[in-house]
């Protein structure tokens, strides 16, 4: 069997934010300003004087997150540190982190503030007895092990710091079908309403990704903020970047599963002593529902993906169903509206990827010899490649860039088609996406470091061209990293070796699948193109990359628009400044949404 020893608290609620404006979305929405009450433990020692979390206590974890999803921190050690915490105090500890660091830190963080009792799975065992990886675990995993904190702890910013080393990604694929019980989990799959899906559930991706939600906006999009491996915090919609899964695997939007303390004492002081933990079973949770995994109207067959999502009489995809149940009862999609966002996310993630390079930059990695094999898995490592590649957020970005493009020629199509639920009042469909795209592409610029330490400013629509071409290796030069050619490329520092490992990656750049359970660990003589070699004999990646051009296909709809290859980028000056961390556009009007602590 395959162990994860960990320790530290787990949390123990139903909780979770998005970004945005929640309030018009829910049909019981958090009053924010209200529900933040102020801390009962205000010193090192965590005492526990509730034996569970009320009604109350989730709404205000709901503020504490929404606040800290609304705000402009760009790590998790800033975002506890700045005015987006209102528990911030001179006791507290540094604590930086990763997607499931942020997701346990938070929920135990504010349990110890609140005076709320805690619990998390340390230790993890795969369901089958399998030698894998936890966190990527073909059958799911089973808890372990579990530390608990139902009376107190005397340091508790010490108990919280070991966190970071004892949870990971592994602790949320487990089967909700059997998370009951002695041995239970620490989530369980909400159903998708709009007072179940709220400011603290999390958005778990099965291939090693968790976010908490910290809005959901009245057009229904879930809003996700979520920490990395390199420390930074970002902000995104929850959508096909979090894969589905069948139950085993536990994907999906979840909640804290709720515990209780039971048969304890009550001291002079309130705390309570002595007593022994409970968690909620699935069938004493009001929202608990499969609909995730099996569809409104599951298959008579019992195979999870033959599910079907219906609503309003009609079969929708998975991604789509959650947007129209959680969109307010008048909500319509507009083609234009629909680009924009997509855009300006997908610019939030190319920033994003900005920040990983350039730190791979600094710690210059890319002026190192070149291992002589790959990881295991590229997609599911640790040490160096984990910390500076970029396999998975940039597979990320290239399911963003296609999953866009069917979007807005399906919403193009039912427009014109007077589909319902799709809504359209201008005369200029095809040029009011067109404008929209080349508004939204200038409005996102970046720049990166090259080798000479030169800056080169690109921009939405340079990353949409190079998707397939930049490179997700750390050893590779900057300039390869955003796929340069031509002058742009001169001035890279890589040698011939590290030349032939490009080249020879270029199939598994076509890739935007997350593959963890390929073996990948081949040397550079033994890559081969996936058309002459199965996987197994070093033929990675697939032959072609999927349709990601949007411009390409709203030139389409109507010829030429001023249409042309936006090329290379252009040099920066060198007094060029330019903010470190940038989120989406639409993050911008919800940031400064900062509530207050109830007096």
């Amino acid at each position: 069997m395959v162990w994860l020893r960990k320790t530290r608290w787990g949390l123990a609620a139903t909780v979770s934010i998005l970004c945005g404006t929640a309030s018009a979305a829910f049909a019981n929405p958090p009053d924010a300003s209200s529900v933040i009450p102020p801390a009962i433990n205000t010193g090192k020692t965590w005492e526990v004087y509730k034996d569970h979390w009320s009604a109350q206590d989730e709404a205000g974890y709901a503020a504490f997150v929404q606040r800290i999803g609304r705000s402009s921190c760009s790590s998790m050690a800033t975002c506890l540190n700045s005015d987006a915490n209102p528990y911030r105090s001179d006791v507290d500890p540094e604590l930086p982190g990763d997607c499931a660091d942020m997701a346990y830190v938070l929920r135990a963080y504010y349990a110890w503030k609140n005076g709320l009792p805690f619990s998390y799975q340390n230790a993890m065992r795969t369901a089958d007895g399998a030698r894998e990886d936890l966190r990527y675990s073909s059958g799911g995993n089973k808890v372990a092990g579990r530390r608990k904190i139902i009376n107190y702890v005397t340091n508790a910013p010490a108990f919280i710091s070991r966190i970071g080393g004892e949870v990971s990604t592994a602790m949320f694929r487990t089967d909700p079908q059997t998370g009951g019980g002695r041995s239970h989990d620490d989530f369980y799959p909400v159903a998708i309403n709009r007072t179940s899906v709220k400011p603290g559930v999390l958005a778990y991706d099965i291939y090693g990704h968790v976010g908490i939600v910290y809005d959901v906006l009245p057009n229904g999009r879930v809003l996700v903020v979520a920490s990395h491996p390199d420390n930074s915090v970002t902000r995104t919609a929850y959508g096909p970047n979090f894969m589905r899964s069948g139950p085993a695997l536990g994907a999906g939007l979840k909640a804290w599963r709720p515990i209780y303390v039971e048969e304890a004492k009550i001291s002079d002081d309130g705390s309570l002593e002595g007593g022994k933990l409970r968690a909620a079973k699935n069938e004493e949770i009001d929202n608990f529902s499969l609909e995730q995994y099996f569809g409104t109207e599951p298959h008579p067959s019992g195979i999870w993906h033959y599910g079907e999502f219906r609503f309003n009489n009609r079969t929708l995809k998975y991604y789509d169903y959650v947007r129209r149940k959680l969109a307010a009862p008048d909500f319509a999609y507009n083609p234009v509206d629909e680009l924009r966002f997509g855009l300006q996310t997908i610019c939030g993630s190319l920033k994003a990827r900005k920040v990983a390079v350039d730190n791979a930059y600094r710690s210059k990695v890319h002026l190192k010899p070149h291992p002589g094999i790959l990881p295991p898995n590229i997609f599911g490592t640790y040490g160096e490649w984990e910390e500076y590649s970029t396999p998975s957020r940039d597979a990320r970005l290239k399911v963003s860039f296609i999953e866009l493009r069917r979007n807005i020629q399906h919403l193009y199509e039912d427009a014109k088609a007077g589909a319902p639920g799709v809504v359209y009042d201008g005369d200029d469909l095809a040029g009011d996406l067109f404008a929209a795209f080349e508004e939204e592409k200038d409005a996102c610029t970046f720049t990166y470091w090259r080798s000479d330490t030169t800056r080169m400013r690109l921009n939405l629509a340079h990353a949409m061209e190079r998707l397939w071409d930049i490179s997700f290796d750390p050893y590779h030069c900057p300039e390869r990293r955003w796929g340069a050619d031509g002058a742009e490329l001169e001035t890279c520092t890589d040698d011939k070796t590290k030349e032939q490992w490009y080249n020879a990656q270029r199939f598994l750049r076509y890739q935007a699948e997350r593959t963890y359970d390929v073996r990948m660990d081949f040397t550079l003589d033994e890559l081969k193109p996936p058309m002459v070699a199965s996987p197994k004999e070093g033929g990675l990646g697939v032959e072609a990359p999927a349709d990601a051009d949007i411009r390409a296909y709203l030139l389409s709809l109507s010829g030429p628009r001023l249409a042309k290859s936006e090329g290379e980028g252009s040099i920066v000056p060198a007094n060029y400044h330019e903010e470190t961390v940038a989120f989406p556009a639409w993050h911008n009007a919800t940031h400064s949404k900062i509530v207050n602590v109830k007096d």
